[in-house]
């Protein structure tokens, strides 16, 4: 069992909440569970529901993308500090990949039950939470570009 303590030092720890305030980092630890990961454990399947995001706070995951063929390529691997799962929270759509825990992990799960309560009892941290999310996503999407244009410059050359 994780003391409080120890919740809110892992949360505080995160990429999500590094700039937060204490009392945001408390206020955010009511509302989410914290969940030991085995190395092998799907966290999440491409195609699910998506219904949680995850602050991954020890271990490494895995992510990956069926290919046209069906086969399952690792796409990206992601170390603790950084969020998993949370463009299903915010657009209600299926899983896009399947998350798997390379190592023993920790993940703290805030269900999209939860977030909505988030909403409605806590709006200012709604917005906190929100607006980080968005700059982590353009940070990736603006990655992934960068990735597209050299891999279609290499197989153009």
């Amino acid at each position: 069992m994780t003391s409080k303590q120890d919740m809110c030092e892992m949360i505080a720890a995160t990429q999500l909440f590094a700039d937060a305030s204490w009392n945001d980092v408390e206020a955010f630890s009511k509302y989410v569970q914290c969940f030991v990961t085995p190395a092998g454990t799907v966290i999440f399947k491409e195609g699910d529901a998506g219904n949680f995001l995850c602050l991954l706070v020890k271990g490494e995951v895995d992510i990956f993308k069926e290919d046209h063929a069906g086969k399952a390529q690792r796409i990206a691997s992601v170390s603790k500090g950084k969020t998993i799962g949370e463009m299903s929270i915010i657009d209600s759509e299926p899983r896009s990949a399947t998350c798997i825990a390379f190592t023993d992990s920790v993940v703290l799960m805030l269900t999209k039950d939860n977030f909505a309560r988030i909403i409605k009892e806590r709006p200012g941290l709604a917005v906190f939470i929100l607006s980080k999310l968005a700059k982590l996503m353009s940070q990736r999407l603006r990655g992934m570009s960068g990735q597209l244009v050299e891999h279609l410059g290499r197989e153009a050359g």
